[in-house]
C-alpha cells in the first residue's frame, strides 16, 4: 500500500533531515552561519578527498591548467591595468598618459586593483575646465546675445560656473 505523505520533514537514508520550506526569520541569522561554516567545511573536505585521490597524470594536469593560466595573466595583466585606468581616468574627465607607467604597480593577484588605479586617478590634475569663450569687448553686431551682457565680474563669474542670474 501505498505510505501516507507527511507534511514533517523526513529523515532521508543518510540520516539527515529535509530542509524545511519556510524562509527563515531574521533572527536565524546565527544558524545561517552555522550551516555556511558546515557547508565550508565540507567542501575543503571534499577538495582534500579528490587531491589524495588523483593520479599523477591528473595532478600534472592541475598544475599544467594552473600554470598556464597565471602565463597568460602575467602577460595580459598590465594591458588590463592600463584599460582599468584609462577607464577611470575618462569618467573622472582626466587625461592620464600610460607609456611611462609602471603597470604592475597597480596588480594585485594578477589582476588590476580598482583601488589604487582610483587614488592614483584622484591624484592626477583636473582636466581643463570647458569654458565659453568670451568675445571680449567692443562691438559685436547681429545674433542674439547668449552670454554677460556687461564685463562685470559677478556675472562673469556666473556665465561661466553656468548660473544665468541675468
Amino acid at each position: 500500500m501505498d505510505e501516507p505523505q507527511n507534511a514533517e520533514p523526513t529523515a532521508d537514508e543518510t540520516g539527515t533531515e529535509a530542509a524545511p520550506s519556510a524562509p527563515p526569520s531574521p533572527d536565524a541569522s546565527d544558524e545561517v552561519e552555522q550551516w555556511r561554516t558546515k557547508w565550508e567545511t565540507a567542501a575543503r573536505e571534499l577538495e582534500e578527498l579528490r587531491a589524495e585521490r588523483m593520479t599523477e597524470q591528473e595532478k600534472a594536469l592541475v598544475q599544467a591548467h594552473a600554470d598556464g593560466r597565471s602565463a597568460a595573466l602575467s602577460e595580459l595583466a598590465p594591458a588590463l591595468a592600463e584599460a582599468e585606468i584609462r577607464a577611470q581616468a575618462a569618467t573622472a574627465g582626466v587625461s592620464v598618459q600610460t607609456e611611462y607607467l609602471d603597470l604592475n604597480r597597480f596588480l594585485k593577484d594578477g589582476r588590476p586593483d580598482a583601488e589604487q588605479v582610483s587614488a592614483f586617478i584622484a591624484k592626477q590634475a583636473p582636466a581643463r575646465p570647458n569654458l565659453p569663450k568670451l568675445m571680449g569687448a567692443g562691438h559685436h553686431p547681429g545674433g542674439a546675445i547668449t552670454g554677460p551682457t556687461t564685463m562685470d565680474p559677478n556675472e562673469l563669474v556666473d556665465y561661466i560656473n553656468g548660473k544665468s542670474n541675468i
